[in-house]
């Protein structure tokens, strides 16, 4: 779901997307002529491996998401770290849903069975 920057207005968009069994939603605020907010949150069911023994296993996700997204390079002298470029003139929700799935399995995550000790 892609969204154009100029059709955002300072009083914010609702938004909702999904892939799998994930579900993305919340609102987009414009901040600037060419940053916007993204605060929303992350539901669902995530199936990711153990890291200890290697068995698939569902990990539930409640996770809030609160970044800024650029229309084209970010240029400032603050050292944000949540800013996500995009040089087409619209927000790819599922870029953003997909970037965030990634980031959570790239986390430890260890079964029932191996999360004993």
């Amino acid at each position: 779901m892609k969204i154009v920057f100029k059709k955002i207005p300072q009083s914010g968009v609702d938004f909702e997307t999904s892939s799998d069994e994930i579900k993305f939603y919340g609102k987009l605020e414009k901040k600037s002529k060419n940053l916007v907010q993204c605060i929303g949150r992350l539901e669902g069911t995530l199936v990711c491996q153990c890291d200890r023994c290697g068995d698939d296993m569902s990990l539930n996700v409640n996770e809030k998401v609160d970044l800024l997204a650029s229309d084209g390079l970010y240029e400032s002298g603050d050292n944000l770290l949540e800013v996500m470029e995009f040089f087409e003139e619209s927000i790819d929700l599922n870029t953003i849903l997909l970037s965030e799935v990634e980031i959570l399995k790239s986390d430890y995550h260890y079964c029932s069975t191996c999360n004993v000790e």
